[in-house]
């Protein structure tokens, strides 16, 4: 990533719009459908707290076939580079192990597959246009887009995780720490008192275990 991101310093250090965002999502959309036609892709981060500019653009895919998820990014990646669009990429295969409890950590990496790219983007694909520095006539940037891909089953605690905003996730887990008795992070919710894991196929199911009313994704930027 480091030889890469040099290359592409001027355009990944640049801020990505709400718009560069969407139709890099239009593009992850159309090679993860191609690939699964049942798969679920959901733009995640600062972007679906509503925010307007962001520094890169993270999705969440799985599949409802458990084990799926597993090549899922693999075939994303090697058709993106057929499309002659894939201007870098890193792969990490998933080393989840769902026997474990959950971290206690805040700053540790979660376990799911995943891969970070950089994509090239052309104007014409933006509505509304690139976000261009001033003086670059090109026609196309480079984006940073990470690409997570969970089991259906902790689906949920990664969207939860991976949209954010940092602050409230810590908040969060240390609720669900102290007030609780659980422990929360972004593969799964251990319930400490009842000695089980509790499964979740939304984000509203895992507000609902912690005793709190559900927090809309925009209202998530402390």
């Amino acid at each position: 990533m480091q030889q890469s991101g040099f290359l592409h310093y001027g355009d990944i250090s640049r801020a990505v719009s709400k718009a560069e965002a969407q139709a890099l999502g239009s593009i992850i959309d159309e090679a993860v459908h191609a690939i699964t036609p049942d798969a679920v892709l959901v733009l995640t981060g600062g972007f679906r707290r509503g925010k307007e500019f962001g520094h890169d653009v993270d999705f969440i895919v799985t599949t409802p076939q458990l084990g799926w998820e597993e090549n899922l990014l693999t075939n994303v990646i090697s058709r993106l580079k057929k499309q002659g669009i894939l201007l870098f990429s890193e792969y990490q295969a998933s080393t989840l192990d769902i026997s474990k409890l959950p971290s206690y950590r805040f700053e540790a990496m979660d376990h799911f597959a995943k891969c970070f790219l950089i994509l090239r983007l052309e104007g014409s694909q933006v509505e509304g246009g690139l976000q261009g520095a001033e003086g670059d006539n090109r026609s196309w940037r480079a984006v940073r887009v990470d690409l997570v891909s969970p089991p259906l089953d902790h689906y949920a605690y990664a969207l939860l995780g991976w949209t954010g905003s940092r602050q409230f996730g810590r908040d969060l887990r240390r609720f669900a720490r102290l007030e609780r008795q659980m422990l929360l992070d972004n593969h799964a919710l251990y319930d400490k008192t009842k000695k089980e894991f509790l499964t979740a196929t939304s984000e509203k199911d895992i507000f609902d275990h912690l005793g709190l009313e559900y927090i809309e994704p925009w209202q998530r930027n402390s």
